[in-house]
């Protein structure tokens, strides 16, 4: 399926398809990006392209980085070894993601996800309150 040029790896398409479906499903296509489904794998160019809800959005890796961009005060993107790491921090220089892939594609995707999903753990644990959930009579 990843035969054609420039097509991105099996590991990205896994990835976009799985764990980062959450994400992939919100995105419309964009000349640039890939789309795989039940018609097989193809770039998306300049005309318009009709989407199934079976199809996934194979993002390009511009606009994954502008998509951590958004998340994250500063990201570094590293290659040693055969191997991208994507490390993002955020406005105190905290590490929020550090993440070890096979293509940048899927290291920034990975950190951006890891990054997303904390957040969204952390605003339900803050929701719940430190108590579990309990009121301010209860502590009285």
């Amino acid at each position: 399926m990843t035969d054609l040029p420039g097509a991105p790896s099996s590991g990205y398409i896994r990835l976009c398809s799985g764990v980062a479906r959450r994400l992939t499903r919100t995105l419309a296509p964009e000349p640039g990006d890939w789309l795989v489904g039940p018609n097989g794998l193809r770039l998306v160019g300049t005309e318009p392209v009709a989407c199934t809800p079976q199809d996934v959005v194979l993002p390009r890796l511009s606009r994954l980085l502008q998509l951590l961009a958004a998340e994250v005060e500063t990201f570094v993107i590293d290659y040693a070894g055969g191997e991208y790491a994507c490390l993002a921090f955020d406005e105190a220089g905290r590490p929020l993601a550090n993440v070890v892939a096979r293509t940048p594609e899927e290291a920034v995707l990975r950190a951006l996800v890891f990054v997303q999903t904390e957040r969204a753990a952390n605003a339900a644990s803050d929701k719940a309150g430190p108590s579990g959930g309990a009121n301010e009579q209860d502590n009285l």
